[in-house]
């Protein structure tokens, strides 16, 4: 994992930005550790990243790094009887086994969705109108080329340059639409009022709590009414899985059986959740940072931030418990 970061690392200060407008993707994995609804911000920068390693050793010389997302539609493939159920996944009927009997059903969260990336790009040919029309187009048809989150590309608008110093009026043009930024602040914050309760804590993020309330009318009647109770902060707030943490030593290549790549060392992780915020207005966004994700790896962690959040934050096995 850390030989990845500094691939992205070595590619120098990031020159600009592109986005790729309108990305349609079916089926895509719905399903992030514990929580569901949305893929998980290591799908993206992992999308972002493969397309990087083929970009950079093409004759076009792209380095992709960080990557913001935007959602402008989404649909879960799932259900429920009636508002008062928990949802239900709508599941394949796979084919019949060899034996005439109906097939294990493995349980899938499916979700179509169209979203907007906007990447950090380093290589981009600024000087050349011609050579950077085929730089686009060459990474627009590679971006087709790639699953997302386990779902297939079926459409991408358009791909084009991002101008960072008119990020407002840019944003405004991937309208509409909702921004996914970095909250992990208000967990903090959460965390430092009610210490001790940290796993709570994430979960007042998600969950919707209703406090009975008793009044008396004017016949002194005790009436009951039953009120939505606020969450801890303002905003369109989620609870997201945001990377892993090492459980075990790192083992060398050869001393796991069955693993998908036998020359890398392997560790056993577990999933780390934070919270983060759909933004749907442009002028909240006073920096780009804002909604640019990256990963930050400091042993035993390896999260995904947005870069306007300090590096460090988050990075002391202090600031987690064992239940996450």
């Amino acid at each position: 994992m850390a030989a990845a970061i500094q691939t992205i690392a070595m590619g120098g200060e990031i020159m600009g930005y592109l986005v790729l407008k309108g990305v349609s993707i079916a089926n895509a994995n719905a399903i992030s550790g514990i929580t569901w609804g949305f893929p998980a911000i290591s799908h993206f920068l992992g999308f972002i990243h493969a397309l990087s390693r083929k970009a950079i050793n093409s004759e076009h010389q792209l380095t992709l790094a960080g990557c913001g997302i935007i959602c402008h539609q989404h649909q879960v493939h799932c259900y429920r009887n009636t508002p008062y159920e928990p949802y239900a996944f709508a599941l394949t009927r796979n084919p019949l086994t060899k034996e005439g009997k109906s097939a294990p059903i493995v349980e899938e969260g499916r979700m179509h969705l169209t979203v907007s990336l906007i990447i950090e790009c380093d290589g981009l040919n600024t000087a050349s109108d011609q050579t950077k029309a085929k730089q686009l187009n060459y990474l627009k048809q590679l971006a087709q080329q790639h699953k997302l989150a386990g779902g297939v590309i079926t459409n991408i608008d358009d791909c084009y340059q991002l101008d960072p110093a008119q990020h407002k009026r840019e944003l405004r043009k991937l309208l509409p639409g909702f921004m996914l930024a970095d909250a992990s602040q208000c967990l903090a914050d959460l965390n430092a009022s009610i210490p001790n309760n940290t796993l709570q804590n994430w979960l007042d993020f998600s969950a919707f709590k209703y406090v009975c309330e008793v009044n008396k009318n004017e016949e002194g009647e005790e009436q009951v009414s039953w009120q939505r109770a606020a969450k801890p902060f303002a905003g369109y707030l989620v609870p997201v899985q945001i990377g892993y943490k090492k459980i075990a030593p790192t083992l060398a290549a050869g001393q796991v059986a069955n693993v998908r790549d036998t020359q890398s060392p392997v560790s056993f992780v577990e999933s780390v959740y934070s919270v983060a915020e759909w933004i749907g207005s442009p002028s909240r966004i006073s920096n780009l940072s804002d909604i640019i994700w990256q990963y930050r790896y400091s042993d035993p962690f390896y999260v995904c931030h947005t870069t306007s959040v300090v590096a460090t934050q988050f990075m002391s096995s202090d600031d987690f418990d064992d239940d996450f």
